[in-house]
């Protein structure tokens, strides 16, 4: 028995053992394989000298070659910059100073710059953030040769907001008192998750301790770049930045560098991206050097290549890129501001907007709003009106009360007649407006002949209707529409000449619809038939007035009107003849010359305003000429918009002469057989200048 106590003592106290270090880890030891299962991060750490590997080269521009590195550390990928030329330390303090003066500006919109040190072999490096993604430079590049997925990638809003970006971190860098004097679309990165990346600080400078006096108390002196330390010592005389974006200052104008060099090429950037060229040209880079130094810039109307470019961002770019630093933006604060106003549909303060863009602005804005109010004036009117029928009814039948019996049955049956009268008036009015061709209130005319068309009709008048509704769509350019109302109407595309051109002009509009291109319209008007000036017309006028309800390019637009005014004064086909008419910029804005011209008429025939059926109103025209012309008839330029009118050999009378009072006009140059003071008596606040009756056209 004591033997068998003992032997489980003994067992006892080596389970015990065994128990306390299962209880006890920190006593046991493991074996390195089982510390590195158990613990990666801090074992890597631990016997790790190198910081980076797996470098491959990704690509060389400026002044450095870029790098694609692990970095072992944080075991994530990073780009490495190393300089192209290290020879001297000089080149060598320089690179460095780029990364320590970037990694002093810490702003989402501008690249991160990780550690700098020197390889094994004392070149210079620094680390930073892998931006994938392209460069806005190639962006832009890619829109040029009609790339479908960068254009859908890439719209014109897109592009501003990445515009937006940037002028974020350059304003943020101004705070910090820093310029960076090198602002292009190649030194932009665009990620594929809505990054964008300011880059190449090389040649940046910290200039004070801040531009952006808002934002000044907001950083600590400590946090501001040092100077002294990160100023380049570059001779003052040397050119330093990008032809094409660099600021007059910068290649000697005489006006010192500041923030508002960055403010010009911020601007020189949003031509860019608005046109997708630069806004100074030239055959070599002294050339653009040159041009830039004396603010020879191209209009940017000259670079749209047919590209709608809005005129509040227009104002604004030809701004920022003014000649002097003192007419650009205050700021890039400032700058941004104006881009904040436009796209939230305001008018921007360089363009000036007159009253009537700023209320067209608004309307834009606000739609929902000027509908409801629309309808409410409408209904209140509507109420207005029946109430006060309502009220003269009850007169009326006040005053009926006090007849006889037989007389209120006497008025009663007139009354009567007098309705049923009124009804058969009604109907043949309704019937009339549908029933005219001139297609003019085209949606008022479809929705009555849809209504007829919910009535028991014989098979001929159902067809007459539905051929009208297909003419109806067919000058509005709604072939989609049209064609099944021909095709109802039982025409034949092989007989019936519209219909055969709405079938053949449906896919030349494709699959998006919208309007025709301006040359396929001029093609379709110009195979409308002599016969048929009315659809000729309103081919014309639908076009103009629908389509265009911004303000006009009037050089897209203007053999559009050629055509027309062939048209409306019987000059023949207009396929069969080149274009001939051509605008000018003068001061006030477009001039047109039809001196010499056989033109006499120049409004449709249509019963609309003068602004709507006068076929020069489009253009939006400042000046015109009529010299030698055949317009005898004043009421032919009302509606034009004209403020300058020049009439040399043109022989009106005076009561011709009274009627220009009603263009409004602000200047006269003439040869009419009248004294002065009878025109001064007739248009007293136009500015009057006599000529003689030499041909000048």
């Amino acid at each position: 028995m004591r033997e068998d106590y003992d032997q489980l003592n003994e067992d006892f106290e080596d389970r015990r053992s065994l128990l306390g270090e299962f209880f006890e880890p920190e006593k046991q030891r493991l074996d390195p394989d089982e510390e590195l299962a158990l613990n990666p991060i801090f074992e890597g750490l631990k016997g790790q000298s190198a910081h980076y590997s797996d470098m491959a080269f990704v690509c060389e521009g400026g002044e450095k070659k870029i790098f694609k590195v692990r970095d072992l550390r944080t075991d994530r990928i990073v780009a490495m910059a190393k300089p192209l030329s290290c020879e001297t330390p000089a080149k060598k303090e320089d690179f460095l100073r780029e990364a320590r003066l970037t990694a002093c500006l810490q702003h989402p919109n501008i690249v991160t710059i990780y550690d700098q040190g020197l390889d094994d072999d004392h070149v210079p490096y620094f680390t930073m953030e892998f931006i994938h993604g392209d460069n806005l430079r190639t962006i832009i590049e890619r829109l040029v040769d009609d790339d479908e997925e960068t254009q859908a990638r890439y719209p014109r809003e897109r592009l501003l907001e990445i515009f937006v970006k940037v002028c974020d971190a350059v304003s943020y860098a101004h705070s910090r008192g820093v310029a960076h004097l090198d602002i292009k679309p190649a030194n932009i990165q665009v990620g594929p998750f809505g990054e964008v990346q300011l880059c190449d600080w090389g040649v940046s400078k910290v200039l004070s301790r801040g531009f952006d006096e808002q934002l000044e108390g907001c950083l600590l002196d400590d946090d501001r770049p040092n100077s002294d330390l990160l100023n380049d010592l570059m001779p003052v005389d040397m050119v330093t930045g990008t032809p094409g974006f660099i600021a007059p200052e910068q290649v000697g104008s005489g006006k010192p560098i500041s923030e508002l060099t960055d403010v010009y090429a911020l601007g020189a950037v949003l031509y860019y991206l608005l046109t997708f060229r630069v806004p100074v040209c030239g055959k070599s880079n002294q050339e653009i050097l040159k041009k830039t130094k004396a603010g020879e810039l191209v209009p940017l109307m000259s670079h749209s290549a047919g590209r709608f470019i809005p005129k509040g961002l227009a104002a604004v770019a030809r701004k920022a890129l003014s000649l002097d630093p003192e007419d650009r933006y205050v700021s890039v604060q400032a700058l941004r501001s104006e881009l904040d106003r436009f796209m939230t549909g305001f008018a921007t303060e360089a363009q000036h907007a007159g009253p009537l863009q700023r209320a067209a602005l608004l309307l834009k804005r606000r739609p929902v709003v000027f509908r409801v109010i629309a309808i409410s004036i409408v209904v209140s009117l509507l109420v207005l009106i029946i109430s006060f029928f309502r009220v003269v009814h009850a007169k009326e039948e006040a005053v009926k009360a006090r007849s006889t019996a037989e007389e209120n049955l006497r008025l009663y049956i007139e009354a009567s007649d007098r309705s049923n009268m009124f009804a058969d008036n009604v109907r043949k009015v309704a019937v009339g407006f549908y029933q005219q061709e001139n297609f003019m209130e085209a949606n008022a005319k479809e929705h009555l002949l849809k209504l007829q068309l919910q009535e028991t009709l014989d098979e001929q008048r159902r067809k007459q209707i539905t051929h009208k509704l297909a003419m109806l769509h067919f000058v509005r350019q709604q072939f989609h529409q049209a064609n099944p109302y021909f095709r109802q109407s039982g025409c034949d595309p092989e007989t019936d000449r519209f219909f055969g051109l709405s079938e053949e002009f449906v896919k030349r509009k494709g699959p998006g619809g919208g309007w025709l291109e301006r040359d396929v319209l001029l093609e379709l008007m110009n195979r409308v038939p002599v016969a048929y000036d009315n659809i000729f017309n309103a081919l014309g006028h639908y076009y103009l007035q629908t389509k265009f309800k911004a303000p006009l390019d009037s050089e897209e637009i203007l053999p559009l009107i050629e055509t027309l005014l062939d048209r409306l004064n019987h000059q023949g086909q207009h396929a069969e003849k080149r274009h001939t008419l051509a605008l000018d910029q003068v001061d006030g804005g477009w001039r047109l010359s039809l001196a010499g011209k056989s033109y006499a008429v120049l409004n449709l025939p249509l019963t609309t305003a003068r602004t709507e059926s006068n076929v020069l109103n489009p253009l939006g025209l400042y000046a015109l000429d009529i010299s030698y012309s055949k317009i005898n008839d004043p009421l032919q330029l009302e509606g034009s918009g004209i403020k300058e009118l020049e009439m040399r050999g043109v022989n009106w009378d005076r009561p011709q002469i009274r009627m220009l009072n009603r263009l409004r006009l602000n200047k006269l140059t003439h040869s009419l057989d009248v004294s002065d003071a009878f025109l001064q008596e007739v248009l007293p606040n136009v500015e009057l200048v006599r000529v003689n009756k030499s041909l000048t056209f």
